[in-house]
């Protein structure tokens, strides 16, 4: 971890400064008096997305961290672990910072010698918005333009961070002309649907135009399908909801999910082996992992990033940055294993974090 001797300099005198306020705050408590308190809040920066400058390898080595800063004045308040050769890096590292001015949050990288570069910046104003606690994305930017990075934090005055919005939401359309519901899914999972695919002007379609908020899209899980004129009740199983899918029935609910993104950048082997089990013939727009391989390059990353590691059923969805149709994809991962490296894009099933109940869209159609 790099420090600097000015960081250093700050934190000596910052932790001289709590001594003397803690002495005067006990001076003040026996004359029947307490000084006033700086308002704080709890920070914690979970992670950042999209971070440009994937190009470091091979024989090099990126680091990526945070600071944090008042947006006025520019004083260093936190510097957070550096995370190395990481794309997408996650920290989820807490800090106490003041509740009463505009926070700079600032994304650096590093190589191994120290030398850093800003490569994003995004700032929390909080009075500005009257609130006192957040949680979210915040866009990250460079010389003033978005960048399409985000930086996705929380905080919090009290004890507890405000409720993160839930992934899960339902669908429920009425269909009484039985028209196509027009949903390409891939049912290479067991227990849940990928959406490949809405075909225009079908019921899906005209759903998501008219609930934007709900949208049943490209790279969405289809959890569940209940049918009321179905006497078996609600559907669980990849196939067996396919089958009532492709019915298009007159009335049907699903419960769908989003998808979680994350990119993994992988040091190949002399064997070129990336270490993941992939179905013998892939179908749709994705690769769907049955299986991490013994001593592989995924194995390796899994040790090394516990915050982001592959599971069975993620689905890889670009290959270097690339994506397309499965075989497309296939045929990516295989000349990169001629390569000293790669980076993969990965979709997993959000969990449903939040406590409320899902989100509720609908529609009828004539």
């Amino acid at each position: 971890v790099f420090s600097s001797p000015k960081l250093r300099v700050h934190i000596q005198a910052r932790q001289r400064l709590n001594k003397r306020n803690s002495n005067h705050q006990a001076m003040g408590n026996k004359c029947g008096s307490s000084a006033p308190q700086e308002p704080k809040i709890t920070v914690c920066v979970q992670s950042a997305q999209n971070l440009p400058g994937t190009d470091w390898f091979p024989g090099t080595d990126r680091f990526l961290y945070f600071g944090v800063g008042a947006d006025v004045g520019g004083e260093e308040l936190f510097k957070s672990q550096q995370k190395k050769n990481v794309v997408d890096p996650v920290w989820n590292e807490e800090c106490e910072l003041p509740s009463d001015t505009p926070l700079k949050f600032t994304v650096f990288q590093a190589d191994a010698d120290g030398k850093a570069d800003i490569i994003g910046c995004a700032t929390l104003d909080l009075p500005a918005l009257g609130a006192t606690e957040f949680n979210g994305e915040l866009p990250l930017e460079m010389e003033g333009n978005p960048s399409g990075s985000v930086l996705t934090l929380k905080a919090k005055s009290g004890d507890t961070y405000p409720t993160e919005q839930g992934s899960e939401f339902k669908v429920s359309i009425d269909n009484p002309k039985k028209k196509a519901l027009g949903l390409e899914v891939d049912n290479a999972d067991p227990a849940k649907l990928f959406v490949t695919g809405v075909k225009k002007g079908t019921t899906m379609a005209l759903f998501n135009e008219e609930q934007p908020e709900n949208k049943v899209d490209v790279g969405c899980f289809i959890m569940g399908v209940t049918v009321a004129e179905d006497s078996s009740g609600a559907a669980s199983g990849s196939q067996a909801m396919e089958k009532i899918l492709k019915k298009n029935p007159k009335q049907i609910d699903l419960v769908c999910r989003r998808a979680r993104k994350f990119r993994i950048a992988l040091p190949l082997s002399e064997k070129g082996d990336v270490g993941v089990q992939l179905p013998k013939r892939p179908l749709g727009n994705s690769l769907l992992v049955t299986a991490v391989k013994a001593n592989g390059a995924v194995e390796a990353w899994n040790a090394e990033n516990p915050d982001q590691t592959v599971e069975p059923w993620d689905r890889i969805v670009a290959v270097n940055g690339k994506s397309g149709k499965a075989a497309e994809l296939h045929k990516l991962i295989k000349a990169a294993q001629k390569s000293a490296n790669v980076v993969l894009t990965m979709v997993r099933v959000a969990s449903e974090a939040s406590a409320g109940p899902p989100r509720v869209g609908t529609c009828d159609l004539p």
